[in-house]
């Protein structure tokens, strides 16, 4: 019995501790990015994207590529967390769903930056993953939010239209992008589902905190 009881409460802590990677992750992301930004001598961050801090010939890149690798590892503990504390099928999802972005996201900082040294800025690659990134984040928000009551349900719902509105804004502007015109808006415009995304990391990291009891399947598989 005593042995059982120190178990669960080293697994409670555990879990804990993982859903906390989901809350810094947030953070972490939003202080690098503001920082880096303001490190950057006419950065104007609401018409340069974010993936411009990163690009291969950024001043910024050697400053932030360090806190956005500890940003991924972070979202990894996180999807291990998230699927530990699972109490249905949905969440396990999201929790695996999570663990993909984090790949992806990890792959495309070190291996697919924005270049606007090659030819069409470099922008295909870093678009196509940042396209899978988009659908992943809709992927992993839909199963969350099926596995969570109806509140956190309506609030997922507001932000895949909030991360829908930024990706449609900044889409437009890739003709632009391309041919190095100005792109007046795509910062602010890239930057709402952004943060929009990373609200909802830290708000579902919340809605999973364990109370007396840890939680993992104790509601069913479905």
């Amino acid at each position: 019995m005593e042995q059982s009881r120190i178990s669960h409460t080293w697994n409670s802590i555990v879990i804990r501790l993982l859903l906390l990677c989901g809350v810094a992750s947030s953070i972490l992301y939003a202080a690098s990015e503001i920082m880096a930004s303001m490190r950057w001598e006419g950065y104007d961050w609401t018409a340069r994207m974010v993936s411009d801090l990163l690009a291969a010939s950024a001043p910024t890149r050697s400053f932030i590529i360090g806190p956005m690798i500890a940003y991924n590892v972070l979202i990894l503990g996180f999807s291990v967390g998230v699927w530990l504390r699972r109490w249905n099928r949905a969440i396990g999802v999201a929790g695996i769903l999570l663990l993909v972005y984090a790949v992806v996201s990890m792959l495309g900082l070190l291996l697919f930056p924005l270049d606007y040294d090659a030819e069409g800025a470099g922008a295909t690659m870093h678009m196509a993953v940042t396209f899978g990134l988009i659908i992943l984040m809709f992927l992993f928000i839909g199963f969350a939010a099926a596995g969570s009551g109806q509140a956190f349900r309506i609030y997922s719902i507001v932000t895949v239209f909030l991360i829908l509105g930024g990706a449609a804004l900044s889409g437009m502007q890739i003709p632009r992008i391309e041919a190095g015109l100005p792109t007046p808006g795509l910062g602010l415009f890239e930057r709402l589902n952004i943060y929009a995304m990373l609200l909802w990391v830290a708000l579902f990291a919340i809605t999973l905190w364990p109370g007396d009891q840890v939680a993992v399947d104790t509601h069913g598989a479905d």
